[in-house]
C-alpha cells in the first residue's frame, strides 16, 4: 500500500513496482493499493499485477478504514507492506481489524518522528519494519520505542540493461556541445541531493582547465540552481533536463555520474549508473559505503564537500584506465549483490519467515 500522491514516480515507488511484480512472478497473489490514477499502479498493472485504486485522501478517515477492512476480508491478504506512516494509520488499523496476519513498514529514509503518534503507529499498527539499508536501521536506535529486531535490511536492486541500443552521444545534445567530459547527476531538485556541491566542483574543476560539462535529470525547480551557476560563472557548463524516461541511457553516455546527496537511503542512481558501466564519485550519504568500496568500485567523499567531489572527478577524468577499471568493478558489484532478482528474493524470505514467527501483540 503506497498512499503518495498520483503523479509521483521515484524510488519508493519503483521498489514497490518491482518487488510486486517479482513477488507475482513467483507464483505470490499480489495486490497493489494506491491512489486513484497513481503512475506506479499503472506500472504495476503493466507487469501483471492487480491494483487497487481508491480514494485516499486523508491521513485518518473512519471511511477509507471501513473500506480497507471489507476488502481485505473480502481478499485475505497474509501479509500488508505499507509505504508511509499514513498507510499504517489507515491500511494498518484495517488490517489489524481484518486479522492481516503480518504488517510491514518499508523506510526508504531515516525519517521518523518521536511523536505519540508515530509510537502509537509502530506500537499497535505495525509489526515489522523493511529497511534499504543498515544506515537507516543503525540510524532509527535513536528511538527507543522501536526495537532493533524489528528492523530488516534487504538492499535494493536494479535491473542490468543492454547498453548495445543505447546512444553514448544522446546526453551530448542536452549540452548543445559535443565536448566531453560530461559528468551526470539524477534526482528531485530537493536540498537532499545537494546538486548545489556539484555545480561548484565544476567550477573548481573548470580553474583546472577540465571544464565538463554537468547535466542534472529530476523534477523540481531549477531556477536556484540555474542562478548558483551563475554566480560559480558555470552557466554554460550546467544543464538541467527535467524529468527523463531515458535515465539509464544517459547515464550510459556520461564519463562519470557523479551522487552529490546531503541524505539517502540507499541510493539506487548509484547502482543505476554502475549498472550501466559508469563510473562513480559518490557522497557519503545514507547506505552509499554499503555499495561503494572507496577506491574499489567507486570513490565515496564527504557531504556537503565540493572540493572533495571535484578531486575525485579530476582524479578519474586525468587517468582513463583507472576510469574503465572502477567502472567495470562496478558493473560486477551490481550483478553480484544488487539486482532486483536478489532484491525480491531478499523480501520473499523475509515476508515468509515473518509469518511463521509474528506473536499477538
Amino acid at each position: 500500500m503506497n498512499s503518495i500522491p498520483a503523479h509521483i514516480w521515484r524510488g519508493g515507488e519503483k521498489w514497490m513496482v518491482n518487488a510486486a511484480a517479482g513477488l507475482h512472478e513467483r507464483g505470490h497473489t499480489v495486490i497493489c493499493i494506491g491512489k486513484k490514477d497513481a503512475v506506479w499502479l499503472d506500472k504495476a498493472k503493466t507487469r501483471g499485477v492487480t491494483v487497487k485504486p481508491m480514494n485516499i485522501h486523508a491521513d485518518f478517515s473512519p471511511i477509507i478504514i471501513s473500506l480497507l477492512v471489507a476488502f481485505f476480508l473480502k481478499v485475505k491478504p497474509d501479509v500488508l507492506c505499507c509505504n508511509f506512516e499514513k498507510d499504517v494509520r489507515l491500511g494498518g488499523i484495517a488490517a489489524r481489524i481484518a486479522g492481516v496476519r503480518v504488517i510491514y513498514v518499508r523506510k526508504g529514509l531515516s525519517l521518523l518522528c518521536n511523536k505519540l503518534r508515530y509510537r502509537l503507529a509502530y506500537k499497535y499498527f505495525a509489526d515489522r519494519v523493511l529497511s534499504p539499508s543498515q544506515f537507516i536501521k543503525d540510524n532509527f536506535k535513536q528511538y527507543t520505542w522501536l526495537a532493533q529486531d524489528r528492523i530488516d535490511v534487504v538492499h535494493n536492486g536494479v535491473e542490468i540493461p543492454d547498453v548495445s541500443t543505447f546512444d553514448r552521444n544522446k546526453i551530448l545534445s542536452i549540452c548543445n556541445d559535443t565536448a566531453r567530459p560530461v559528468l551526470f547527476g539524477a534526482g528531485s531538485l530537493f536540498w537532499q541531493k545537494g546538486f548545489e556541491y556539484l555545480i561548484e566542483a565544476v567550477s573548481l574543476l573548470n580553474k583546472k582547465g577540465y571544464y565538463p560539462h554537468a547535466v542534472i535529470a529530476g523534477e523540481g525547480d531549477a531556477a536556484p540552481y540555474r542562478e548558483l551557476a551563475v554566480k560559480f560563472k558555470v552557466d554554460n557548463y550546467i544543464h538541467f533536463a527535467g524529468h527523463r524516461s531515458d535515465i539509464p541511457e544517459l547515464m550510459y553516455g556520461a564519463d562519470i555520474f557523479v551522487l552529490s546527496s546531503i541524505d539517502e537511503g540507499l541510493p539506487n542512481v548509484v547502482l543505476e549508473a554502475m549498472a550501466v558501466g559508469t563510473a562513480v564519485v559518490a557522497s557519503d550519504a545514507g547506505g552509499t559505503k554499503e555499495i561503494i568500496d572507496d577506491g574499489q568500485n567507486g570513490y565515496v567523499v564527504p557531504v556537503k564537500s565540493a572540493v572533495a567531489l571535484a578531486e575525485k572527478i579530476e582524479l578519474l577524468l586525468s587517468d582513463e584506465s583507472l576510469r574503465s577499471k572502477i567502472a567495470k568493478t562496478g558493473f560486477d558489484c551490481v550483478k553480484e549483490k544488487f539486482t532486483i532478482a536478489k532484491n525480491v528474493e531478499g523480501v520473499e524470505r523475509l515476508f515468509l519467515k515473518s509469518l511463521n514467527t509474528r506473536h499477538p501483540l
